[in-house]
C-alpha cells in the first residue's frame, strides 16, 4: 500500500502541472509572472520555490521510488518556479516586474528594494542574443548631425543606427519628444497605422519615427512591429533574477525571455 504521502503528492503534481505545462509551451507572458492575487498576509520571500524544493519534495516522496520523486518534485518545483508573485507582497511584485521589463528592453541589468518588507532584487541579462529575432537590418552606430526635427522634439544627443524600414501599430500608441516613457507626448499613432522609421537610438530600444524628412517623435521598439512581421532584430534573451527575502537566502533563477507580437515578452525556464 502507497503512503499517504505519495498519494497526496502525486495527486497535487498531476492536478498542478498540465495548466502550467500549457501556458510554457509558448512561454508565459511577463505579467503572469507578478500577477498572483496575494491573500494580503505577509509574504517576506519573493523568491520562487523552484528547483531546489522540488528536489527536496521528491527526496521525501519514497526512498525506494527515487525515479518517480524526481519527477513529481521536478514538476511541483515547475508549477512554484512559474508563479513569483505568489510569494511576493503587491509592491515586491510591482518593483521586481518593473526592473525585468526594463533589464530587458535596454539590455542592462536592474537592482530594486521594498522599504516596507526589506526585500531585494537583482536582474541580470546574462546573453542578449540567443537568437529568435529578425525582420529589421540596422546599420552601425552613426552620427545625428544630419538629422532635422519637427515641433517639440528633441534632437537626439547619442548616435543612432539607421535603417529604412517600415513599422505598424497594433493599437495607439505615443510618440515621445525624447527616447524615454517619461518624456512628453507629441503626438500618436493610431491602432493599424503603418510608419517610416530613420533608425533606431543607439544600444536602446527606441526608434526615430520620420516623416517628409523629419524626425516626428520617437517610439518604443517593443510597442509596434515592422510590416511584414519579425521582432524589429530582438533575439530571444537568457535572463537570471535573484530575490533576496529580509530573512533568509536568496534564491537565483534563469530564464529564456523571447519578444511576443504584442510588443512584450515570454519567458521559459532555461
Amino acid at each position: 500500500m502507497r503512503p499517504l504521502a505519495y498519494t497526496l503528492v502525486a495527486a497535487l503534481a498531476l492536478s498542478s502541472v498540465p495548466t502550467f505545462a500549457s501556458a510554457q509551451a509558448a512561454g508565459t507572458p511577463l505579467s503572469n509572472f507578478f500577477a498572483c492575487d496575494a491573500s494580503g498576509q505577509r509574504q517576506e520571500t519573493g523568491a520562487l520555490l523552484g528547483s531546489v524544493a522540488g528536489a527536496l519534495l521528491g527526496s521525501q516522496v519514497s526512498k525506494n521510488e527515487r525515479v518517480l520523486g524526481a519527477v513529481v518534485g521536478a514538476g511541483l518545483g515547475a508549477v512554484a518556479g512559474s508563479w513569483i508573485g505568489c510569494r511576493m507582497q503587491v509592491s515586491e511584485q510591482q518593483r521586481a516586474r518593473t526592473a525585468f521589463e526594463t533589464a530587458l528592453n535596454t539590455n542592462q541589468s536592474q537592482t530594486w528594494r521594498d522599504s516596507t518588507t526589506g526585500s531585494t532584487g537583482r536582474v541580470d541579462i546574462i546573453n542578449a542574443n540567443l537568437g529568435g529575432g529578425g525582420g529589421v537590418a540596422y546599420g552601425q552606430p552613426t552620427s545625428t548631425a544630419n538629422l532635422r526635427y519637427t515641433g517639440r522634439v528633441q534632437p537626439l544627443r547619442t548616435s543612432f543606427e539607421p535603417t529604412n524600414a517600415q513599422f505598424t501599430t497594433g493599437n495607439t500608441v505615443n510618440l515621445r519628444a525624447s527616447p524615454s516613457a517619461n518624456a512628453a507626448v507629441v503626438g500618436q499613432l493610431r491602432g493599424g497605422q503603418t510608419f517610416n522609421v530613420a533608425g533606431r537610438v543607439a544600444g536602446d530600444r527606441w526608434l526615430l519615427v520620420e516623416q517628409n524628412g523629419y524626425i516626428t517623435g520617437y517610439v518604443a521598439e517593443w510597442v509596434v512591429q515592422p510590416v511584414g512581421g519579425g521582432y524589429s532584430n530582438v533575439s530571444c534573451k537568457l535572463v537570471q533574477q535573484t530575490i533576496q527575502p529580509r530573512s533568509g537566502q536568496a534564491t537565483t533563477e534563469r530564464y529564456t525571455a523571447c519578444p511576443d507580437a504584442g510588443g512584450g515578452w515570454r519567458l521559459s525556464a532555461a
